[in-house]
């Protein structure tokens, strides 16, 4: 499969899981102001087997960062049915321990 092919395929997958879940409620855990990094922790907690599926469709050596873009990507996309709004990017840490800067929100 090639890489545009995979990257379809993620966008389908992604989509498919949060359509299923209330991300509502992952979202009502969280503080008023959270990063990309904060909602994926409390997803993969909440729903470890969708998380985990998400990854495998990406069997490379960069899983997390393909699968966090495309989490990044949803969310921005559906933030009126989210009742989020983006207000910028933070620096912080991912799962490895390395900083990296993504997209921070709020809850309207």
């Amino acid at each position: 499969m090639n890489k545009m092919s995979n990257r379809f395929l993620m966008n389908t997958i992604v989509s498919d899981k949060f359509e299923r879940i209330d991300l509502n409620i992952i979202i009502s855990k969280l503080e008023n102001e959270f990063s990309l990094i904060d909602f994926i922790q409390e997803f993969a907690q909440e729903h470890e087997e969708e998380y985990i599926e998400m990854l495998f469709v990406y069997k490379v050596k960069r899983a997390f960062l393909e699968v966090r873009r495309q989490i990044s990507s949803y969310l921005s996309s559906n933030e009126d049915l989210l009742n989020i709004e983006k207000i910028g990017r933070v620096e912080t840490q991912n799962i490895f321990g390395n900083m990296v800067e993504v997209p921070y929100w709020k809850k309207k």
